[in-house]
């Protein structure tokens, strides 16, 4: 309790910007130091401008004390930058906030999870909602913990998709987290709070300004290993999102969309600046399987074979399916039994690799046997990770 007011005093007061409280605590050491610190301690640090050290040596804790009185009791837990549970991928940036306000039904430790952000356009279209849902969907399916921002339109369609898949996933806010903004999701945010964590690292009843936004969207790409752009006009707070994941030494994915259509013009822009294409989940989940394979497989859910024309736009007749044709390998190739069981799955039909993982066989071996069967010239890969027999 004691440390825990020196940090909310330290990042309550308004004159000190992320970056003084970094080059405080560079300084001091801990928020408690610099709380004791007096004027002599604190014109040692010439960047400290006169109001700013003005506001270091207000020790007045009452706003403190009110601010952990009002989470007490709506049930919002606080948390320092120097808990075992804050993100580590988030303290890593170059101005990380020093507390964060949560509510969720159960603790979630973030350094367990492998993140992805799902951003775009408030003014979304049809397209853009669908390709979303399904994406973000088929990405928890495949073991990710989402992060938006609980907008409109093209985040909440991330969140919806999550959460019909049992997946996790994480709202950042721009206003503090006893607010629902906009109110029209209310019951998005219930469902959130439920199933994964509503974030802010504005203190509660904090209102939802403006300015606030692009500040949270650092915090959006900060909690992620990478960011997807599913639909952005050239002018959208989502691409302020990928330029900052791009700071950050983070990878950028977006979908590709109509040309013609000014609501895409941002994200398929983002083509042309070298970000990641993204045709179904397995484009995402593959870049990171190598490193994060462990916490992928360990969150996995049921697999989805990635976007669809049925569930994006309704149903769609369905023509005769072909019966596939089995046929053995030559005698002569020798096989071990993952490469033989992988075979067995597939056929002159191409098979998309969510449909073969989805078979119960883990991620990483199944690539492992497909690459071999592959150079052993039994196994062609199509695009958009599909495979056909080639016997």
């Amino acid at each position: 309790m004691s440390e825990l007011k020196y940090w909310l005093w330290l990042t309550l007061k308004k004159e000190l910007s992320v970056r003084t409280v970094t080059t405080l605590l560079d300084h001091f050491g801990t928020p408690e130091k610099v709380f004791y610190a007096d004027s002599d301690m604190l014109l040692s640090i010439s960047d400290l401008k006169p109001r700013e050290r003005k506001a270091v040596l207000d020790k007045d804790l009452q706003k403190v004390y009110r601010v952990i009185e009002i989470c007490k009791k709506k049930n919002i837990k606080i948390l320092t930058f120097d808990s075992p549970y804050y993100p580590q991928l988030l303290a890593s940036i170059y101005d990380p906030p020093y507390v964060l306000y949560a509510r969720c039904r159960e603790r979630i430790d973030l350094n367990d999870h492998a993140t992805i952000a799902v951003v775009g356009t408030r003014k979304s279209t049809k397209y853009g909602n669908a390709v979303t849902n399904v994406l973000a969907k088929a990405l928890a399916e495949g073991g990710m913990t989402v992060v938006s921002g609980m907008a409109e339109g093209i985040d909440a369609c991330a969140a919806e998709g999550v959460l019909s898949a049992g997946g996790k996933t994480v709202a950042v806010l721009g206003c503090g987290v006893d607010i629902c903004y906009p109110p029209g999701n209310k019951k998005l945010m219930k469902k959130i709070i439920d199933q994964g964590i509503v974030l802010s690292e504005f203190p509660p009843g904090t209102p939802p300004k403006s300015k606030n936004f692009p500040i949270r969207n650092r915090i959006i790409s900060g909690l992620s290993l990478g960011t997807v752009v599913t639909e952005a006009p050239k002018r959208s707070g989502a691409l302020i999102t990928a330029r900052l994941a791009g700071e950050q030494n983070r990878e950028v994915f977006t979908v590709p969309a109509d040309i013609t259509r000014k609501k895409s013009m941002g994200s398929n822009a983002l083509l042309q600046e070298g970000a990641n294409p993204v045709l179904c989940a397995e484009d995402v989940l593959c870049e990171f399987h190598e490193q994060y394979g462990d916490l992928l497989e360990k969150h996995r859910r049921t697999p989805s074979a990635g976007f669809t024309q049925e569930e994006m736009f309704g149903e769609v007749e369905e023509a005769p399916m072909p019966v596939p044709k089995k046929k053995e390998p030559p005698a002569h190739i020798a096989l071990d039994d993952t490469e033989r069981a992988v075979l067995k799955l597939l056929s002159d039909q191409p098979k998309h690799i969510d449909e073969l993982a989805g078979q119960g066989m883990p991620l990483s071996k199944l690539t492992s046997a497909l690459t071999m069967l592959e150079m052993k010239g039994l196994v062609r890969a199509l695009p958009g990770k599909q495979y056909i027999l080639q016997l």
